[in-house]
């Protein structure tokens, strides 16, 4: 399913952000500072305005992301019981209220300033977030998919869930690629989109963690649901859309200009 609303002047916008960001990363020595500041300013401007026009697709698609990865759990045709439904929207908005601690302690509470603070786990965050801009770049989906996969391990170990989390890392893999692969599909307004996975995962990993805390076994169903949740959350919701495409957008100009 291809989403065509607004598609053209969203794309028209991301051509010139990224003709703006290709052109800064060759210039970037040759250019003085009040250049640059004024560059700085014109492309945040461009990504404002693509990250806003993005917003009421993932809205559209947010329904049918989650449902892509709710087909991956078997017999999911069964309806949760209301104490497990209770828990995991609990474990969703407890992962959430984590996950955006950790965001600020990474990158600063304010996505327009957004500046990774100096510590190995922000370093870290930090991947994810580019190799995830390089996705979005990329017009294979196989190579997509491949970025993400690497920035998963990465963004684990960043939120220091590698031992509750090794077991299921590989359903979570699969998830992962199963989202890359819909959105990639949606061509240039989907393949943007793919810049939120990051917030996507965070939320997710950090909720298996708060439910691993609390003696829930780690299970393929469990990460795939929580997973669809944090996914029609962040995509039905133009905040954080618009703020998480304007960070991601802002590390990756960042990374490559320290390069």
């Amino acid at each position: 399913m291809n989403i065509q609303l607004n598609g053209s002047r969203i794309a028209k916008q991301e051509q010139e952000w990224e003709l703006q960001e290709a052109s800064h990363y060759s210039q970037f020595e040759m250019e003085g500072e009040a250049e640059n500041e004024y560059f700085f300013q014109t492309m945040l401007s461009s990504i404002q305005k693509a990250a806003k026009a993005a917003a009421p697709i993932a809205k559209q698609l947010a329904p049918i992301a989650a449902r892509t990865l709710m087909g991956a759990i078997p017999r999911v045709g069964a309806i949760a019981s209301p104490t497990a439904a209770r828990l995991i929207s609990q474990w969703v908005q407890e992962g959430e209220m984590e996950a955006v601690a950790l965001e600020s302690q990474f990158f600063g509470s304010n996505e327009m300033e957004a500046e990774v603070s100096n510590a190995e786990t922000a370093y870290e965050a930090a991947l994810t977030e580019v190799l995830a801009a390089e996705a979005s770049h990329s017009n294979s989906e196989s190579e997509a998919a491949a970025f993400l996969g690497s920035a998963l391990p990465t963004l684990v170990n960043s939120m220091g869930g590698q031992k509750a989390l090794r077991r299921i890392l590989p359903i979570l893999v699969s998830a992962n690629s199963r989202l890359v692969r819909l959105l990639h599909r949606q061509g240039t307004t989907g393949q943007r989109l793919l810049r939120l996975i990051p917030t996507i995962l965070r939320r997710t990993v950090a909720s298996l963690r708060v439910a691993a805390q609390k003696g829930q076994p780690m299970t393929s169903d469990l990460a795939l649901r929580l997973m669809a949740s944090h996914t029609h959350r962040v995509f039905g919701n133009s905040q954080t859309v618009t703020r998480s495409m304007i960070r991601n957008a802002i590390i990756q100009r960042q990374t490559v200009a320290k390069g």
